[in-house]
């Protein structure tokens, strides 16, 4: 069982790690929309580039909160029967769930997506969303090493679920 908690704590501290630099995404965000305010509205000569970039650095924001989401058990939960289960309870039903839903979805999006992200870098396929048209497939790698820390994610908080099972830690409340 220390095994498996020590593999639960480097999970979740690289996804803590990864969490907090994807935060600093923000930060080019911004200034990417700011400069495209200026430009277009001040300047009259919008970029090529603002909107797009701001697209794939926002999809990306966003995909790298999901893991850091859940090791924090923030994620939205209806909990109208959920909250009145005891805590080996509430352990026993996320681990049921992650196991058999949650796990193979993300598991099958990695394969199929990164099949995908895959074809795009052997065809140079460009987004043809803007003039700007940069190669896609950096965009689809990062899409596919997010749900890759998303499973790992996954996989530590199974074992979190394991160790409240076993009455060796507290378990969050939901």
């Amino acid at each position: 069982m220390r095994f498996l908690s020590l593999i639960r704590q480097a999970l979740d501290g690289l996804t803590e790690f990864i969490g907090r630099g994807a935060a600093l995404l923000v930060i080019p965000l911004a200034l990417a929309m700011v400069y495209e305010v200026l430009a277009r509205y001040i300047f009259g000569k919008p970029t090529f580039w603002a909107f797009e970039l701001g697209f794939m650095l926002m999809g990306v924001h966003f995909l790298l909160a999901g893991p850091l989401t859940l090791k924090r058990n923030h994620h939205v939960r209806i909990d109208l029967i959920y909250a009145r289960f005891p805590t080996r309870g509430r352990a026993a039903l996320d681990l049921a769930l992650l196991l058999t839903l949650v796990l193979p979805a993300v598991w099958l999006i990695i394969e199929r997506y990164g099949a995908f992200a895959w074809r795009a870098f052997e065809t140079g396929e460009r987004s043809g969303q803007s003039a700007w048209n940069p190669q896609i497939w950096p965009f689809r790698f990062l899409i596919v090493a997010a749900f890759c820390l998303l499973f790992l994610q996954i996989v530590a908080t199974c074992i979190r679920c394991i160790e409240a099972l076993a009455g060796r830690r507290d378990y969050p409340e939901g």
